[in-house]
């Protein structure tokens, strides 16, 4: 750290402050136990009195930086001290070329069927983190479709199948009146595609509704009841993604979530995957890793969790959400580089683009 002082917020801190603030940090996220001056003396770079060492973690801990959850224990970080450190303290963060290679080569075997590859994805996370692995599959309203099929299986009953370019293929069972063969079917597949190749399903929902209310009368038979089976098709283009959670088990040894009741709080949020995908969901139209800590959190379950996620893209649409899930004194150096290396993965097997090189 060049600067003389660290700035973040309300808190200024100098070098001696940023010292012992930054080696508190280490020991907690190792422990997870309160800190005491010795062991905050074992990891300082510079030479400081026990005496010194303790009178700093008193203007720290009046600071809102520290506190101590007992009269005779160490101190353990705040919130706070982790938002500063996350914006300001810690290094840049850099994902090891091993790590980086076993899960390009785990990925790279999943990549023919995004359930799959989405699924392995948060295995990854969870495997290389310790914490929890969330990915959230692209969502329907943000699918660009690339192709559309239809099938018959029964009289009056067809299977559309909608192909997105990023690969997601979507099934849908529709009611169809009328005696339609398959050839007609594939007919109205390539009529469809033909002209809607390249919009999103809400994109292609309303024009097909704008093209049945002008044109109807200009359509033949067969292209009328195409538009009106693509409706059918794209009606629901806002449906919400699927979403893969691995690694719950993991928290079971974290002494944040010894008390029954906050794991069953938490292992109850993490089931509800409705709330799951609404907090997702928010990081879509974010830049880069976003990290939320404790009370930033919209979900209650969550204040004692950190979230680090970002968005994935196919081509240049942002389309689902990877994070991590875990207490807040994970190592967030590391949690951020992996993170970032996954949604910048996802995003070139999604949009068929060559390797990135990995930095070490």
């Amino acid at each position: 750290m060049d600067n003389k002082y660290v700035r973040g917020g309300k808190f200024d801190l100098d070098p001696r402050e940023t010292e012992i603030l930054r080696s508190v940090l280490k020991a907690h996220v190792l422990s997870g136990e309160p800190v005491g001056s010795r062991t905050v003396s074992k990891g300082l770079r510079m030479d400081l009195s026990p005496a010194t060492i303790r009178s700093v973690m008193s203007d720290l801990e009046e600071r809102g930086l520290l506190c101590q959850p007992h009269t005779s224990a160490g101190r353990i970080p705040t919130e706070g001290a982790y938002r500063l450190y996350v914006d300001r303290l810690m290094r840049a963060p850099r994902l090891q070329r091993s790590r980086a290679e076993v899960i390009e080569a785990a990925l790279h075997s999943h990549q023919g069927e995004i359930t799959d590859l989405l699924e392995e994805a948060s295995r990854q996370l969870s495997r290389f983190s310790g914490n929890v692995g969330i990915v959230l599959a692209p969502e329907l309203k943000r699918i660009v479709v690339e192709k559309l099929e239809f099938v018959r299986v029964a009289a009056g009953r067809v299977v559309a199948i909608l192909i997105g370019r990023s690969g997601v293929v979507h099934n849908r069972l529709l009611e169809l009146e009328g005696g339609w063969s398959q050839a007609d079917l594939n007919q109205m597949g390539g009529y469809l595609s033909e002209q809607f190749s390249g919009m999103t399903l809400p994109e292609m929902h309303q024009e097909v509704q704008r093209r049945l209310r002008e044109d109807r009368s200009s359509l033949d038979r067969l292209k009328r009841k195409s538009m009106q089976l693509g409706e059918k098709a794209v009606e629901r283009g806002d449906a919400a993604g699927a979403i893969f959670v691995d690694g719950t088990s993991n928290l079971l040894d974290s002494p944040e979530f010894a008390d029954i009741r906050k794991m069953k709080s938490l292992f109850k949020a993490l089931d509800e995957k409705k709330r799951l995908v609404d907090l997702l969901g928010n990081v879509l139209d974010g830049d880069g890793v976003q990290v939320t800590i404790g009370r930033e959190n919209n979900l209650v379950d969550l204040r004692d969790c950190a979230l680090v996620a970002s968005s994935y893209q196919s081509g240049d649409r942002a389309v689902g959400t990877v994070g991590i899930v875990g207490p807040t004194r994970m190592e967030y150096v590391q949690v951020i580089a992996l993170v970032d290396h996954l949604a910048r993965v996802l995003t070139r097997f999604l949009s068929g683009d060559e390797p990135e090189a990995v930095n070490t």
